[in-house]
């Protein structure tokens, strides 16, 4: 998927591409002339005008005041109308809290929905989903752009649930139900690969980036040249069952040792609330996430890593052992240039990451 439209049109879809051009320039930089989205859009003035009235006929662009005169009459400044539109946004990723929240076309959370959700699976926990969108949808002041999703598990770019271990949910099409239920278009991804969606669009300037995070489970998102990575099952980016240690614990997935058996939240929180010394426990996992990741700085050549967890204790001290224990295993040129830090984006990491994905499908910007 490709996230930030930057080059000007060819003749097939020239419209629709125009619209995205200008609609992208007006989320990134607010307050912009017509003469200026021309400019940065390479797109022709009379193109830029057209596709601006229609932007405001929709309520997506507003008028924000005259700019200061340079040379004659000053410039009408254009801005997007984020509040002209709310997106729907479920997070799944959280074992025991069902989150979801309206937002608004600037990532700014209008109203919070939260409902306990430990142990809950199958049906339960869609119908339990289906509730908090209804409730998110009834507190929504603006028409609806969509509903966003991010689930842990491996999923299909038209919706479907290939598998999702702690739900029980296998082959299950969650896109076409809550569509059909509600009448907006639903977009689902897997919990990482939101994360890293947040990340491109609020907190990196990267083009090339990964995203760790580390809940219940371990896993990442990626995006290459501006683009999602997603591989050929749709399965990229699980790290957490890259095995760190041959003789290691049992692993839900069946295997010995995989990273999140040794650096899930649940594992690092119980280590310390059982007497062991915080740092050293820390320490012994951002060896371990170290290790996992040079492999994939190796092959990707990813510079930008971001890790996401809000439970995840001592943070900084998690990025600093693993960042040590990256350099120590990669070429020192590759190693040095690799910066890895905690996620400044906190809880809502998944919430915002699905509100772009909405934002990125239904109007083309990001």
């Amino acid at each position: 998927m490709l996230l930030r439209v930057e080059a000007k049109a060819g003749h097939q879809d020239t419209r629709s591409t125009n619209r995205r051009l200008v609609l992208q320039a007006l989320f990134r930089s607010n307050g912009r002339s017509r003469a200026d989205l021309a400019r940065m859009t390479g797109l022709a003035p009379a193109t830029v005008s057209a596709l601006v009235a229609d932007l405001l006929d929709e309520g997506l662009a507003e008028e924000l005041g005259r700019g200061p005169a340079k040379v004659g009459k000053p410039s009408q400044l254009l801005g997007l109308n984020a509040r002209s539109r709310n997106i729907i946004c479920v997070d799944l990723s959280d074992s025991s809290v069902l989150r979801a929240a309206v937002i608004d076309l600037a990532g700014e959370i209008i109203h919070r929905v939260e409902h306990p959700f430990g142990g809950v699976t199958g049906e339960e926990a869609l119908a339990m989903t289906e509730e908090v969108i209804a409730e998110a949808i009834s507190a929504a002041p603006a028409r609806l752009l969509g509903i966003g999703i991010g689930t842990p598990g491996v999923v299909t770019p038209d919706g479907t649930v290939v598998e999702a271990s702690n739900f029980r949910w296998l082959g299950l099409d969650v896109a076409t139900r809550l569509n059909d239920q509600f009448g907006h278009e639903v977009r689902i991804s897997n919990d990482a690969n939101a994360a890293a969606l947040a990340e491109y669009s609020y907190g990196s300037i990267s083009h090339n980036l990964m995203v760790v995070k580390i809940g219940s489970g371990v896993g990442s998102g990626i995006v290459l040249n501006g683009q999602q990575y997603h591989g050929e099952s749709f399965a990229a980016g699980e790290i957490g069952h890259i095995a760190v240690e041959d003789d290691g614990p049992r692993c839900p997935c069946g295997n010995r040792g995989c990273l999140e058996t040794f650096v899930s939240a649940p594992r690092l929180n119980a280590a310390i609330a059982a007497g062991e010394d915080p740092h050293e426990v820390v320490a012994a996992a951002g060896r371990r996430l170290g290790l996992a990741l040079a492999g994939a700085v190796s092959v990707l050549d990813v510079h930008d890593i971001v890790v996401s967890g809000y439970e995840v204790p001592l943070p900084d001290e998690l990025c600093n052992a693993a960042l040590a224990s990256l350099r120590a295993r990669t070429l020192p040129g590759l190693g040095r240039a690799v910066n890895l830090r905690p996620s400044n984006l906190g809880a809502d990491l998944v919430l915002l990451g699905v509100s772009v994905l909405v934002l990125s499908q239904e109007l083309g910007v990001a």
